[in-house]
């Protein structure tokens, strides 16, 4: 099942509001304040099991599931801006192991598994705006 934003009844124009918000309330060093949210990040995290969570939309999704969905959207973001930007951005091979491994689930779920087996082993390319989000 794909679930969209807007089967959930979600502005994307909230979400890119919160999105502008977030990186206001960065400040003027907003490395130094990643980091130190990331510091923070670990921490909580070693001091919890698998908590039902809430996400977007009011649906709950399990702790180990969850991550997994937040470094790719990290990971995906991260390039993203580093391309906007022209800067290189080398992400850790960890990041990228399992970015790739949640897209490459991803297009299996939603029926796209062979296209992308085949593109991955230079077989055949994907169409023009190919995309498993």
């Amino acid at each position: 099942m794909r679930v969209t934003a807007s089967a959930l009844g979600i502005d994307p124009a909230a979400v890119a509001e919160r999105g502008r918000q977030a990186g206001r309330a960065l400040g003027d060093d907003p490395a130094v304040a990643v980091e130190a949210l990331m510091t923070q990040a670990l921490r909580d995290l070693q001091a919890v099991d698998d908590p039902l969570i809430e996400v977007i939309g009011g649906l709950g999704i399990r702790l180990h599931t969850y991550l997994p969905t937040r470094v790719f959207e990290l990971a995906v973001h991260g390039l993203d801006i580093a391309r906007a930007v022209d800067i290189p951005l080398a992400l850790p091979p960890e990041v990228l192991t399992e970015a790739a491994a949640l897209a490459t689930r991803v297009a299996v779920t939603t029926g796209q598994g062979e296209a992308v087996l085949l593109a991955l082993t230079g077989r055949a390319g994907l169409p023009p705006s190919f995309s498993v989000v």
